[in-house]
């Protein structure tokens, strides 16, 4: 730990946490030497003594975007048209998931997935890897090395796949519980393990269950999916025949809970809203891959009004950016589609706070306030992206003409422009 404080001068905007934005024209940040924020506040001459101060007066300091649902194996297949959900599937991700079995394949993704992730301003993941458990080993060694923070997933699965991705349940459990020991809180607590079913269709009945038993035991987030496809609901109705519906099939493995986000939600029912609500789980919102596959759209409004947290999804590869802000505008043109507009300040709110809500790390990261981390994004800023409506532009949805010129995690930089860890 260093004694040393580091001020950042520039324009600031953050989520609060009580609802809304703080916007500062000249701001200082503060970063402790533990890599914490001290303090947001005006810039004055006087606040700014004994500490070095860096001049970024011309930039927009934001939280670090937190992408709350990705594929590290699909980082090398975006843009891969293949067809819809379960075709994509087949013909182009099982494929790719597959070259994980090797490890220096495994290796020079995880570098192409970090520095994707850090180049687009992205500081928190919510990362599936393969069913290989060294695959996911080398994910969380790459992310500690750089300086990236979230949660892993070794993607659980038995069938409706290739024969070389399944994994037998006796050794899905010895592999999560060894991932557990040994990299559950690495990194100085930045990297944590979520137990990953794929979704419900690739999975018995009896690997959801000792899914649920093992993130009970271990006290780990879920990440799964639920209702992506209409034809995925089908077929995994006909496999898991006791449940009335998506959402009951994980309720029979006892996986629906206050620690599980689920991605999509695109075509659930009434009554499945109304329990995701009542047990407290999480939606990871991704606009883009459900426009990219023809999946639908999610109904934002549906989870707004019922007050479940939500938190924004590139999903890479069906997602076709790493860059959140690309995603933040698919998830405003989906809120008109669906009859309930959203605003900047809200989808602003999804891809910081809220997916940090959503990840359970709402009091690290996810805002610029005193206590957290110092996760945040330098954003280039034009002279025409004046004062706070601005500032909000730019940080949301103008990502071609603002780009990330820096990005920090615990106050240490692990990304700059024309330059990477």
């Amino acid at each position: 730990m260093s004694s040393v404080r580091h001020g950042y001068r520039a324009a600031v905007l953050t989520p609060r946490d009580a609802g809304g934005l703080t916007y500062i024209e000249d701001g200082l940040l503060v970063v402790d030497g533990a890599g914490k924020i001290e303090r947001v506040e005006a810039f004055r001459p006087e606040v700014a003594g004994g500490m070095f101060v860096h001049d970024l007066q011309r930039a927009l300091l934001v939280p670090g975007f937190v992408d709350a649902h990705v594929h590290y194996p699909q980082t090398r297949v975006i843009g891969s048209a293949s067809g819809p959900l379960l075709e994509w599937l087949q013909a182009t991700v099982f494929p790719e998931e597959a070259r994980f079995s090797s490890e220096s394949y495994a290796r020079e993704v995880a570098v192409d997935f970090c520095r994707a992730c850090a180049a687009a301003g992205t500081t928190t993941v919510a990362a599936y890897s393969s069913s290989h458990e060294r695959a996911t080993e080398i994910l969380f060694d790459t992310l500690e090395e750089a300086g990236l923070r979230g949660y892993v997933g070794l993607t659980l699965m038995e069938r409706a796949c290739p024969r070389e991705l399944a994994v037998p349940l006796a050794e899905a459990e010895r592999a999560v519980r060894a991932l557990a020991k040994s990299r559950h809180g690495s990194a100085g607590g930045r990297l944590r393990l979520a137990v990953t079913p794929r979704f419900a269709l690739s999975c018995t009945r009896e690997l959801l269950e000792a899914a649920a038993r093992l993130a009970s035991e271990l006290e780990l987030l879920v990440q799964t999916h639920v209702a992506e496809h209409p034809r995925e609901a089908e077929e995994t109705l006909a496999l898991h025949p006791y449940a009335a519906d998506y959402l009951g099939v994980y309720e029979a493995a006892g996986l629906v809970g206050p620690r599980t986000i689920f991605a999509h939600a695109i075509h659930l029912s009434e009554s499945e809203w109304d329990r995701v609500a009542a047990r407290g789980a999480a939606i990871a919102h991704c606009p883009d891959s459900n426009a990219f596959l023809g999946s639908g759209r999610m109904r934002l409004g549906e989870a707004r009004r019922r007050g479940i947290a939500v938190g924004l999804g590139s999903d890479v590869a069906a997602g076709r950016s790493f860059d959140m802000r690309r995603a933040l505008s698919h998830a405003y043109d989906a809120a008109l589609a669906t009859g309930a507009p959203a605003g900047a300040a809200e989808l602003f709110e999804l891809a910081t706070l809220g997916g940090a809500r959503a990840l359970h790390l709402a009091d690290v990261a996810g805002a610029l306030t005193a206590g957290r981390d110092a996760d945040f994004v330098v954003l280039h800023r034009p002279a025409h992206a004046a004062g706070e409506d601005g500032a909000l532009r730019i940080a949301t949805f103008a990502a071609d003409v603002a780009p990330v010129l820096r990005t920090y995690v615990r106050g240490r930089l692990v990304w700059q422009r024309d330059a990477a860890f």
